[in-house]
């Protein structure tokens, strides 16, 4: 199966988020330069890369690790220019959502952080049109549902959102990734002692995260206790 590994963001200041995810969450550098810094929880990467203009700044891209790259990319609705340093190949899902494909993986340090990265979350209209996808070309699995016509995906360590957009609500394509944590309160007070607001509740409804917080560049992050299922 394919294994969800990385998420790249496009940064104004990426040393200034690098700091910001090393002291909240205690990830570690895999490697830094101006244009590229890599951070790692042990199993996942987080690529936080130099802005060039050439698209807005945020969430940019998931990573996976694939053993057949060019088998995946045969399937993918469109092929894109300008992956990751680290990645061979670019790609995008039926909603445009870019996604890099690596055989060797993105580089995860062997030092494993208490607050692992476990989940990432995107909006569109079609959450089906999507965990089909998903399924099909990069081996998923459908782990759960919501009332509000949501799909989860996962590749049995990782858990995707697939979240219905409804009107006046947020954008398609990326919006938050999430941290499994065992203190919300302990977290909330390191965002706050890194400069960041100490965020805000979750509604009853949302069936995984407590709180939400965002990085110094805007960027939600959702923290957990209760975990996501995988």
């Amino acid at each position: 199966m394919s294994q969800l590994r990385c998420l790249t963001i496009k940064a104004k200041e990426p040393r200034r988020l690098a700091d910001f995810y090393r002291r909240v969450f205690e990830v570690k550098t895999v490697s830094e330069d101006d244009s590229l810094i890599r951070l790692s929880d042990g199993v996942f990467t987080l690529g936080l890369l130099k802005d060039s203009g050439e698209r807005k700044n945020g969430f940019d891209a998931s990573g996976f690790r694939v053993e057949d790259v060019d088998g995946v990319a045969a399937k993918a609705p469109r092929h894109e220019k300008g992956a990751a340093p680290y990645s061979e190949k670019r790609i995008a899902d039926p909603d445009g959502n870019l996604i890099d494909l690596n055989h060797e993986g993105f580089g995860a340090t062997t030092e494993k952080s208490p607050f692992p990265i476990k989940h990432i979350a995107l909006y569109t209209a079609d959450p089906k049109r999507l965990s089909d996808f998903y399924q099909d070309a990069l081996g998923m699995k459908e782990v759960a549902y919501s009332d509000r016509s949501s799909i989860f995906v996962s590749d049995g360590y990782f858990n995707v959102a697939l979240l219905y957009q409804r009107v006046g609500e947020e954008k398609n394509g990326y919006n938050h990734f999430g941290f499994h944590i065992q203190d919300i309160e302990e977290i909330r007070d390191r965002a706050e002692g890194a400069g960041v607001r100490r965020g805000a509740k979750r509604p009853d409804r949302i069936p995984y995260a407590e709180y939400r917080i965002h990085d110094p560049e805007g960027n939600g992050i959702d923290i957990s206790v209760k975990g996501w299922k995988t």
